[in-house]
């Protein structure tokens, strides 16, 4: 029987291949899927060594590595899986690949036979990766609001430095990841963990809670949401929690309120207590002697015009002041 020629395994790889000399590091074999990738001749190629296919800042993390692993002992011989590497092509290219390799003994040598597969997919899935989480903690970290997430036990997972800083503030205590979230003084533990427990049973949910600000003693208002944390599963594995300082929206609706109350009481003496003097002005112009303005009996006529005008610059004195006031009061909107 004639013996099985292997050649195909190594020759027609799909993935490029070489064999290098451990002595010198000189490569002294190549297959075509190499020559295709690099972009050397199967000539040049035999005339490099390994370090030629990296890029000069990647040479002494060649050597300290293979000083590091030294193949050519005993003890280190086999399959060894190199991780990711930079190596470049012939016209200078950069491009990433992941080596493994095993010890042969070729044209009695001991050598070395790698394997590189092309890693620039995974390299560049792995830097938008790192990029987007950069990304994702800039905004996270750069937002008054404050996020938070807890695990089962109750023991924190992540905080963004707002909630850091807003726990600091009101208890004295930097929280750091891992800590119990009962152990921060000033912390109601009941109320909270009935918080927690609702969303580790997989409710969604919102509150509005309030504390007091030890430097300014005022009462400051969070609308906070719980929501469960799944794995892909679906098991929940903790509670994301977020929560914004609502205190001066609750402010501003306040005033809303109140502002509208005002208008709505302008509205009413407007339509009732002006219209009472308005219709009496109206009434004794239309019995004036407006023929005969000197007839004695306009006199009189002129005479309740007057306090009638009175009465209507007095309304709306009450109603430009009560305009500035800072709550509603019905009782100063009635006219003398």
């Amino acid at each position: 029987m004639q013996p099985t020629d292997l050649s195909f395994v190594f020759d027609d790889n799909p993935h490029p291949m070489w064999i290098y000399e451990l002595s010198t590091l000189s490569i002294l074999k190549v297959n075509k899927a190499a020559v295709d990738k690099y972009g050397y001749s199967e000539d040049e190629f035999l005339g490099l060594n390994i370090t030629d296919l990296r890029p000069p800042e990647e040479h002494d993390r060649l050597y300290s590595y293979l000083k590091q692993r030294p193949v050519d002992q005993k003890d280190h011989r086999g399959i060894s899986h190199g991780g990711v590497w930079k190596h470049q092509h012939k016209n200078g290219e950069v491009i990433y690949v992941e080596i493994t390799s095993h010890n042969a003994t070729f044209q009695n040598t001991e050598c070395r036979v790698v394997i590189a597969t092309d890693a620039s997919e995974k390299m560049l899935f792995q830097e938008e990766l790192i990029w987007t989480k950069s990304n994702l903690e800039a905004l996270i970290n750069n937002t008054e609001d404050q996020i938070w997430s807890v695990d089962k036990e109750m023991r924190y997972v992540y905080m963004n430095r707002a909630y850091r800083y807003s726990i600091l503030q009101l208890t004295g205590v930097e929280p750091k990841d891992g800590d119990s979230t009962f152990l921060h003084p000033g912390f109601e533990v009941e109320k909270w963990n009935q918080y927690y427990g609702r969303a580790l049973a997989g409710e969604r949910y919102t509150i509005i809670t309030e504390s007091l600000d030890p430097l300014t003693q005022k009462t400051l208002s969070f609308e906070v949401s719980f929501n469960p944390i799944y794995k892909i599963k679906g098991d929940i594995t903790g509670v994301g929690c977020f929560a914004r300082d609502i205190t001066a929206w609750l402010e501003t609706e306040k005033a809303m309120v109140d502002q509208n109350e005002r208008l709505r009481n302008i509205a009413s003496v407007t339509s009732h207590e002006l219209r009472r003097p308005v219709a009496s002005m109206l009434g004794l112009i239309n019995v004036m002697d407006r023929e005969n303005f000197f007839n004695p009996d306009n006199k009189e006529i002129i005479e309740h015009l007057l306090v009638v005008g009175k009465e209507i610059d007095e309304v709306i004195r009450v109603i430009v002041d009560q305009s500035f006031m800072e709550g509603p009061s019905k009782d100063k909107f009635k006219a003398p």
